[in-house]
């Protein structure tokens, strides 16, 4: 009998240990994703003003362009309100990539609960930190081609206040921005594309975590 209840107490410590490294798994896992979230904040306000930095350039550069060289002085009044305007979103992006390189700096605090972890749970996880680098890493491939775009943008307001500026200079010029903001618009998809995955991925850990309990 006494051996018995050695052994019951014995089965039962095993089952609560296995529930709390579980919990813990699950504990250190929302703490790193918590603070890889709380890190992008910076990231995440800036997208609704930058939204309408873009709306009121792209507005006030159609205004421009509707503009001639006879009208030179309303015209470097306008191009410098669009230079303006584009500083002010390049330093809403500087801020966007200095949010999203602190948030992946946590991502190596992943390997340590990997670690821990094995089955179906390792899996997850493992898949999660993938998916959450590739998301970073398509973040940094936005941000060069949106710099890019930026700069075809600083050089074509340049042009519009240039003396003896030819017509098909500044055309080829547009068409140079149009690109690049054909691929900044590609860049931002499979960026978008990546974050719905990261939430995915990360919905199954917690899932694969909860059936482990």
């Amino acid at each position: 009998m006494k051996k018995s209840i050695i052994g019951y107490i014995l089965a039962v410590t095993l089952v609560l240990s296995g529930c709390s490294s579980d919990s813990t798994i699950k504990t250190q896992l929302s703490a790193t994703i918590t603070k890889m979230n709380n890190a992008e904040q910076a990231y995440k306000d800036a997208q609704a003003e930058l939204t309408e930095l873009e709306k009121s350039e792209q507005e006030l550069f159609n205004q421009t362009m509707e503009l001639t060289q006879q009208q030179l002085g309303e015209l470097k009044i306008k191009v410098a309100e669009l230079e303006e305007l584009l500083g002010q979103r390049l330093t809403h992006i500087e801020g966007e990539e200095k949010s999203i390189s602190k948030a992946s700096k946590s991502v190596d605090e992943l390997d340590a609960i990997i670690e821990q972890t094995d089955g179906a749970v390792e899996k997850s996880i493992e898949e999660l930190k993938e998916a959450v680098t590739n998301r970073y890493e398509l973040h940094s491939a936005f941000v060069v081609e949106y710099k890019k775009l930026t700069s075809l943008q600083e050089e074509l307001y340049g042009m519009l206040v240039a003396e003896e500026v030819e017509l098909k200079e500044l055309k080829d010029k547009v068409g140079e921005v149009n690109e690049q903001n054909e691929l900044v618009h590609t860049a931002v998809i499979s960026f978008n594309d990546a974050t719905v995955k990261v939430n995915v991925l990360k919905d199954d850990t917690f899932s694969n975590l909860q059936k482990e309990e």
